[in-house]
């Protein structure tokens, strides 16, 4: 492997140093160049050299870290080779999970709705009686309304029935598309609805929530499939333990 530096006893082969640069997100590669790498590597490289220089690698507590790190390290990738990649959700446990908590996936009727909001009832009643006449809805809301809305021609979108003032849905929820309401008043003021479309209860169907069944399922499984990982391993194991010398 050809040699990218070598600093007193020491190198940096090319495949050692694009490891290091294949760690780095991509994001900081735009201002972190590879000469700007390499220099980093140089200068670690004597840090640790002058760290063993002086036994920093011996002293009880550094080794106990480095043992600590390692081991944690090793164990992070043997989950993800022993449990992570070899774990997974079937479609049969997908569509079981799915039929027996299908009100979950359940839809509530929706209606999508245009806005017009007046601060005061004369401003609504004189709105209204435009839009009776045949005025359009959506460019008199950018003409008066002051909902924030009314740059999109009040449109306000999909509301979903459960979601708004019980007395506003009871108004709302009979109407049926192209219709008006009344002169609704709420805390912020005088409102006048038009129904753009209704949309009936429905179930989502399955494929709709597939992925999502499976990364809920997933990690319970895979703790399911670590614990019975784990039990086997130490069935396994010759195990001694002597719980009298941790006793107070």
């Amino acid at each position: 492997m050809a040699i990218l530096a070598t600093i007193n006893n020491d190198t940096i082969t090319l495949g050692e140093f694009y490891q290091y640069w294949d760690a780095i997100p991509d994001q900081y590669k735009i201002q972190f160049n590879k000469e700007d790498l390499l220099e980093q590597l140089i200068i670690q490289t004597l840090l640790v050299q002058r760290a063993h220089e002086i036994n920093l690698n011996i002293n009880p507590e550094v080794a106990f870290q480095i043992k600590n790190t390692t081991e944690q390290i090793l164990i992070q990738h043997l989950i993800e080779k022993e449990i992570v990649e070899k774990t997974e959700i079937n479609d049969e446990e997908i569509k079981s999970y799915y039929d027996e908590h299908k009100e979950n996936y359940f839809k509530e009727e929706q209606i999508h709705v245009l806005n017009i909001l007046t601060e005061t009832e004369e401003e609504a009643i004189d709105a209204l009686k435009k839009l009776e006449e045949g005025i359009d809805f959506s460019v008199l809301a950018q003409e008066i309304s002051i909902a924030a809305s009314a740059s999109k021609g009040g449109d306000i979108g999909f509301i979903s029935k459960g979601t708004l003032n019980a007395d506003i849905e009871d108004q709302l929820f009979i109407l049926d598309s192209g219709d008006l309401s009344g002169i609704i008043t709420t805390e912020k003021g005088f409102n006048i609805f038009k129904i753009i479309e209704k949309v009936s209860p429905y179930y989502l169907e399955l494929d709709e929530v597939r992925e999502e069944i499976k990364y809920q399922l997933l990690p319970q499984k895979q703790q399911q499939t670590f614990d019975q990982y784990l039990k086997d391993i130490e069935d396994r194991a010759a195990i001694e333990k002597n719980f009298q010398l941790i006793q107070e």
